[in-house]
């Protein structure tokens, strides 16, 4: 999939374009931004371009208005299928970490001219989790990289990457995708119905990975959990209560003996969830359309605790639900987190 087939993100799919026809791409880049929002699939789209037998020109490239991939070469079908000699991609093992040993194989590989295509590109997802001894291992590389290889590191927390890594890299930085081009992605490649990926799409935050989630156990679960916790604090106007009724939501599920990062996880989940039961409710206490219910199964719910969710209290709790949700992405204590956002819905 070239650059051109991409949704969303067109500044930098054009920046990153404009680059590699005028050879100013730098050697190594940082690709941050929010979990499941497309920086893997540019990463992998770059790596075509760089390699592609056939570039197709701005008039011949179909939806794209630069050169761009042709898709069907040989060399981008076997990136696609992440078999081409030159592009190597790292990703955590079993640990969760990027040991390494991994780091080392590749810069080695690096160090000589491409086997089959032009250039050679190292693409190191969730960079984020490489352990301290495997970024320093890259420094010299990416200090002074081979003319013929890319270094690509993908990450959506670039806060844990050593400064002197981030210091050697420029970052480009994505945001999140609109809710249309979401549920235009889940109806093309992930065979959604219209109604149901609208849905999806509008509790997703910005992520497809998300609304990939919406149908799992632990989205259900985790939203389980924030329902029980709005119907708590609708009836709970005393401080101590709310803070008691608030520790709920942070709490383990039952028989589970989860790591502290799952348990972080498992609060962010559910406080995304909350975000969505939060922003329904605005839009039915002000009349919207109940076509843009991210939680349309629980409208009869919805219709219940709307009479203690008014637009003003329910706005005001899906904005400190983002504030919470920010500060734990930044290591905030989970039981400061909770304590505070019991006490603003």
């Amino acid at each position: 999939m070239g650059l051109g087939h991409i949704t969303g993100h067109a500044p930098i799919r054009r920046l990153i374009a404009r680059a590699v026809a005028r050879d100013t791409l730098p050697p190594c880049l940082v690709l941050t931004g929010p979990d499941g929002v497309g920086k893997r699939r540019v990463a992998l789209a770059l790596a075509e371009m760089l390699n592609c037998e056939a570039v197709n020109p701005p008039e011949a490239g179909g939806p794209a208005a630069f050169p761009d991939a042709c898709g069907v070469c040989g060399a981008c079908q076997r990136i696609a299928r992440g078999v081409h000699a030159d592009v190597i991609i790292i990703e955590p093992g079993e640990t969760g970490s990027i040991r390494v040993d991994a780091v080392r194989a590749a810069v080695d590989q690096a160090a000589f001219r491409p086997f089959e295509g032009r250039r050679r590109v190292v693409i190191i997802d969730d960079a984020d989790r490489l352990v301290p001894e495997a970024q320093n291992a890259l420094l010299k590389t990416l200090e002074e990289p081979p003319s013929a290889s890319v270094f690509l590191l993908v990450t959506s927390r670039p806060h844990l990457l050593l400064a002197t890594v981030r210091s050697r890299c420029p970052e480009l930085r994505f945001g999140g995708l609109l809710t249309d081009e979401i549920a235009d992605i889940l109806v093309t490649w992930h065979r959604f119905n219209p109604t149901t990926a609208l849905a999806a799409a509008v509790s997703a935050d910005g992520s497809v990975a998300r609304a990939l989630e919406t149908g799992s156990d632990d989205y259900i679960q985790a939203r389980d959990s924030a329902a029980t916790l709005l119907r708590a604090l609708a009836a709970a106007p005393n401080p101590k209560r709310r803070l008691e009724t608030g520790k709920e939501l942070g709490g383990a599920r039952r028989g589970s003996r989860s790591s502290a990062a799952a348990a972080r996880e498992t609060l962010i989940r559910r406080l995304r969830a909350l975000g969505t039961l939060l922003r329904d409710l605005q839009v039915m206490s002000a009349g919207g359309d109940r076509a843009w219910l991210a939680n349309a199964d629980l409208e009869a719910e919805l219709t219940e605790l709307v009479q203690s969710y008014d637009t003003d209290r329910a706005g005001r709790g899906f904005a400190s639900v983002q504030r919470a949700v920010n500060a734990l992405t930044r290591n905030a204590s989970p039981k400061v987190v909770v304590d505070w956002l019991a006490l603003q819905i």
